[in-house]
């Protein structure tokens, strides 16, 4: 029977469905949980049965892991489990009897009115129209990292009053079109078709809307010479820092996906009800039908805004 270790390519290989990303952090944990094993006298190396991945567990737990940290591992293990049983590799999936680590779940992000002022004006003043059209698709748009990093040329369907972009292959490998609020569409417009002097002007040579700083290279290697999402997340931090001291405290650990859930929050806010707020954000089955449980997570209340309402409780 082949270990671990040897099948790991043929089993990224049968992700092709997945957003390379993706597949490349599969790869990575895989490649974790084997080193591990050849660290242990009393595990072969890449050995994979429920008594090996409970220990690993176990070591991650002590050496503080994050829950989810845990919780993915075990999804990424079963799902190659399930591959390897299917090709005879495996006599059963080791993973079946292992409970995951309860994550508790706490309120989505919402960004208080300091907090948007802040990075609205930060980036307005401070940064390029590059970053300034990323900020937006997150923000007045609520796109993901991932969508924004694959979004393409062809699909931004653009003229100075109105706009809509196609997201293909969003999560789930869903795709689905939505129409942009004017913020975005004002300066995903001006990004993509006027002149611009900034050393990161949009490419006209790339297919994509954002593409990498090895773009060239990348064209030359038959690649997609698109920004990676490691590339958004790199730019997202460095924007941040921009702001002062006393500025950059209050933004500091906004991440770029609690702009969409702060978007699902101000949507809310502006009178959209859960099925409206599911379809523009992609939370939807197979079928089409709106996730509004997905929704109504990103748009559940936090203790803020439950502590304001708690002082204007009657008797």
């Amino acid at each position: 029977m082949q270990s671990l270790p040897t099948t790991i390519p043929n089993f990224t290989a049968s992700l092709g469905g997945l957003n390379p990303d993706t597949v490349r952090m599969y790869e990575g944990v895989l490649h974790d949980y084997v080193r591990w094993t050849a660290l242990r006298p009393g595990i072969e190396n890449g050995q994979l049965t429920e008594a090996s991945v409970r220990s690993y567990i176990q070591y991650l737990d002590e050496n503080n892991y994050a829950v989810r940290t845990q919780t993915k591992l075990l999804t990424i293990l079963s799902r190659y489990s399930n591959w390897a049983v299917s090709k005879h590799l495996l006599p059963h999936n080791p993973i079946n009897n292992i409970e995951r680590p309860a994550i508790v779940q706490g309120s989505p992000r919402e960004l208080d009115e300091e907090q948007q002022d802040i990075l609205k004006n930060m980036i307005e003043v401070q940064c390029s129209l590059r970053e300034q059209v990323i900020f937006v698709l997150g923000y007045w748009a609520g796109m993901r990292i991932s969508e924004i990093a694959n979004l393409q040329v062809g699909d931004c369907n653009l003229n100075q009053r109105v706009g809509t972009l196609t997201l293909r292959n969003s999560k789930g490998g869903k795709t689905r079109t939505i129409d942009l609020h004017n913020q975005a569409r004002r300066l995903l417009y001006e990004y993509l078709y006027e002149d611009s002097t900034e050393k990161d002007a949009h490419n006209r040579d790339s297919s994509y809307v954002f593409s990498s700083q090895r773009a060239a290279w990348m064209r030359r290697q038959g690649k997609p010479d698109n920004l990676s999402t490691r590339g958004v997340s790199h730019i997202w931090k460095k924007m941040k820092e921009r702001a002062s001291a006393k500025h950059y405290e209050h933004i500091a650990d906004i991440t770029f996906h609690d702009l969409r859930h702060d978007f699902a929050h101000r949507a809310r806010q502006s009178g959209w009800n859960l099925e409206e707020i599911a379809v523009y954000l992609g939370h939807q089955t197979k079928d089409g039908t709106p996730a509004i449980t997905t929704t109504a997570r990103y748009t559940q209340p936090g203790r803020k805004q439950i502590r304001a309402r708690l002082q204007k409780l009657k008797g």
